[in-house]
């Protein structure tokens, strides 16, 4: 299950490719379509109580869906922008970018193997994004950036709020994405193949990702998930390379490459010393 949601996190890239819409149509209609299907699952669940869950989210809550909208927005604008390789490149980075907000905000140590991952994966984004200034992505790259930094903030601020009601925050934003960008939205090539194709889009990554993730990492340990959805930093990049002939240039590559080292090691390190894995960001936000 896990793998499967790791193999469906890794097709936003060839959903948004395949799209003909603006990046604000589609980030307003992906987030609905997810948005409302995440809530029809949850009024499965609960019933009519679900409104009320939705509200209760408290300050703390609420604060964590401006983010989750940040990140949402920014997910489908990345790969808009720039090319799927970086956008994948970039969010790797996130458990370790969340290492140093939690240093900074809750004064957590850094362990030695993370800090060495840290440097690692900054200097391979560094080398991937060396070869924007000259593709004229680098806009599109500081995007990529703005949603690794909003998911990683999310995490931290998961872990000093525990009863922070992650699947909740999810299904606001969502909403709070739509009505951001909606009045940007254009109908222009809104028909309905556009429409399916979103629709997918959100279904895919925000809903079917999320729930075989969050059943099967119940069953392993949090380190394994976290090597299984290393695959993404992969599997991306080939599938646009398959569907749309989207190459990755050696700059890209071998940041890549670093990157996947750096997340690879540190995971591995982990589980040998039996350290417990924060939980991706991804997991909780239904990674698009």
């Amino acid at each position: 299950m896990v793998l499967i949601a790791t193999v469906a996190w890794s097709f936003a890239g060839v959903f948004t490719r395949s799209l003909t819409l603006d990046v604000m149509t589609t980030v307003a209609l992906r987030a609905l379509a997810g948005g409302t299907m995440l809530f029809l699952a949850m009024l499965l669940r609960r019933g009519p109580g679900a409104f009320g869950d939705l509200i209760a989210i408290g300050r703390v809550g609420w604060f964590a869906v401006v983010l989750s909208a940040v990140a949402q927005a920014a997910t489908t604008a990345g790969l808009f922008m720039t090319s799927v390789a970086h956008v994948t490149v970039i969010y790797a980075t996130c458990p370790f970018l969340a290492a140093i907000i939690a240093r900074l905000w809750l004064g957590e140590v850094i362990p030695r193997a993370t800090l060495l991952a840290i440097v690692a994966s900054i200097s391979g984004v560094l080398v991937v994004m060396s070869a924007s200034t000259a593709s004229g992505t680098l806009v599109g790259d500081a995007v990529a950036l703005v949603m690794t930094l909003s998911f990683a903030t999310i995490i931290v601020l998961s872990k000093a709020h525990p009863d922070l009601r992650l699947f909740e925050v999810t299904i606001v934003s969502a909403f709070l994405t739509f009505g951001l960008f909606i009045p940007f939205a254009s109908d222009v090539n809104l028909d309905a193949a556009n429409v399916a194709i979103v629709s997918a889009y959100g279904l895919t990554n925000m809903v079917v990702a999320f729930f075989l993730f969050i059943k099967g990492a119940r069953h392993i340990p949090a380190a394994t998930s976290g090597l299984i959805v290393t695959l993404e930093i992969v599997l991306s990049p080939l599938w646009v390379w398959l569907f749309f002939d989207e190459t990755v240039d050696a700059a890209t590559f071998l940041g890549g490459a670093i990157v996947l080292a750096a997340v690879i090691g540190h995971l591995v390190h982990s589980l040998s010393r039996g350290a417990r894995i924060p939980v991706p960001a991804l997991i909780e936000q239904g990674h698009g």
